[in-house]
């Protein structure tokens, strides 16, 4: 009996290895190495220093400049939905699925079937959440919800129920963390990236509307302001950029440093 379970062990583990060689080691590997790293961004930016004064007054200033550019639509787009109960539940739907759901089914599907643009994006979400954490402890801000006087509403607490002040939430969650919006950063990577590798319809309609919705959830949901999302783009940018530099550096690198003979074999091939 002992026999005949290991021969069916080894069995399966020849079937797998056959249909995947790297596939279940190296997705483990990719899993673990995300979540150690999102784990360690989460504590670093929930163990932040909440300094509530110097955060509401960066949102006022934030208020001015969208006045200034005549872009300070949040007030009226989230009145806009309050007026109906369905659209709230649209909004803080999307505001909740849009997001992990979301980044997990990407990084799955882009890892087994496109693996390249998955380490780039992979790179680039990492970068930038290492430019994010200094954002965060320069530049506090809080989000719209927190300022019931304007007339916001915090829609996620007051129709759905969600506790901030869980003993989770205070571990992992930074209030006072608005600006830039990895919300709308990290959505607005994966929607680029499915675009850029997507073969059907559908999927690049979906890579155009992920961002394009996000946008609309966290202004309706009073979580951001659009300098915030804007802010998010500009690190994205920035950091796909860095990866985009670091590949061709590295490439740069190895062909000048190639030994000799291995550049023999590339001319007479």
């Amino acid at each position: 009996m002992n026999t005949i379970r290991r021969t069916d062990t080894a069995t399966i583990y020849q079937i797998l290895k056959r249909v995947r060689p790297s596939w279940w080691k190296g997705g483990i590997r990719e899993i673990t190495v995300v979540l150690v790293i999102y784990a360690a961004y989460s504590l670093i930016q929930g163990g932040m220093e909440d300094r509530e004064f110097l955060a509401i007054h960066n949102a006022y200033n934030v208020m001015d400049f969208e006045t200034r550019l005549k872009i300070f639509w949040e007030l009226g787009i989230q009145s806009w939905f309050l007026g109906s109960g369905s659209l709230i539940q649209i909004v803080n739907a999307l505001y909740t699925f849009l997001f992990y759901p979301v980044l997990i089914s990407f990084g799955i599907w882009a890892y087994k079937c496109h693996r390249q643009q998955y380490s780039i994006a992979r790179n680039a979400l990492i970068i930038s959440a290492a430019i994010g954490l200094p954002c965060f402890a320069l530049y506090p801000m809080a989000p719209p919800r927190l300022l019931p006087e304007l007339g916001f509403v915090d829609t996620l607490a007051k129709y759905q129920m969600v506790n901030y002040n869980s003993s989770l939430s205070v571990i992992l969650v930074n209030q006072y963390a608005a600006m830039p919006s990895f919300h709308f950063a990290w959505t607005l990577l994966v929607g680029i990236a499915t675009i850029y590798i997507a073969k059907t319809w559908w999927l690049k309609l979906a890579g155009i509307l992920l961002p394009i919705l996000t946008l609309v959830s966290i202004v309706a949901t009073a979580n951001h302001f659009f300098l915030d999302a804007i802010a998010g783009a500009i690190v994205i940018g920035l950091s796909y950029g860095l990866v985009m530099l670091f590949a061709k550096l590295t490439m740069h690198f190895t062909l000048n440093h190639q030994h000799p003979l291995d550049t023999s074999k590339t001319a007479a091939t």
